[in-house]
């Protein structure tokens, strides 16, 4: 792996030749395969939207999405509470009491990897993981560079996923009016609805309303919570 590989995934112009690249970079790295996802919101909420990325074995990919498994996954729970990689083996799987889950992933090539997430505004997750059959090093610098390599790559792989993959997460949101969405991104500013009226040279009880509008389509309690529901969708 090389600097420009790098640079060129971070770049990369479509979705086709982002899982491309990475897939060069991680068989520069001494991995066939990777693979990972973005994710909006938390696993274990059912509406919960992911998409995933790489070169995932075409036999295996309906597994990637079975929700269930991901939860007794002790990788997947290791990358959602912890903010370190995770180097594992059917070890790991053993350990945790799901060996069973290692088995299944085994035959396609899922046998001893590194992962890691990185987080994202908006309630994103960006997934990223890298494997191969042969075992890693037990520790020492060789290990810590393949680990290294990972965090690396996913910092960059990560502009390009964000930017290719973001708009597929999209919220369905009510359709707010010009309005409206003028108030809300001056109050998501922090200004109050006063300022806000002057700034829009309108009065504050015109602001009140249309922010009142705005919680009611959004199905929220507050002004707060209608400006999370927006940035969550990507629309503020």
């Amino acid at each position: 792996m090389n600097y420009q590989q790098l640079i060129d995934v971070g770049m990369s112009e479509d979705f086709e030749s982002f899982e491309r690249r990475l897939v060069a970079t991680a068989d520069a790295m001494g991995f066939p395969i990777i693979s990972g996802s973005l994710m909006r919101g938390v696993l274990k909420d059912p509406e919960r939207q992911i998409t995933v990325y790489g070169n995932i074995p075409q036999a295996y990919l309906e597994a990637t999405h079975d929700r269930d498994a991901a939860l007794r996954d002790p990788v997947t729970e290791h990358l959602m509470n912890h903010t370190v990689p995770i180097i594992y083996s059917q070890a790991t799987y053993v350990n945790a009491g799901v060996g069973e889950l290692w088995e299944m992933q085994a035959p396609y090539g899922y046998k001893n990897g590194i992962a890691v997430k990185l987080h994202l505004p908006g309630d994103k997750h960006f997934l990223l993981g890298v494997d191969r059959d042969e075992a890693l090093p037990a520790s020492g610098p060789a290990l810590m560079q393949l680990v290294a390599g990972l965090q690396l790559l996913a910092a960059h792989a990560l502009t390009a996923a964000d930017r290719l993959l973001s708009p597929k997460l999209q919220v369905e949101l009510p359709k707010l009016t010009k309005r409206e969405m003028d108030v809300l991104s001056w109050t998501a500013q922090g200004k109050t609805a006063w300022e806000v009226s002057v700034i829009l040279a309108m009065s504050e009880k015109t602001v009140n309303f249309h922010l009142a509008n705005v919680m009611r389509k959004l199905q929220v309690n507050s002004k707060h919570q209608a400006v999370l529901r927006c940035v969550a969708a990507g629309v503020l």
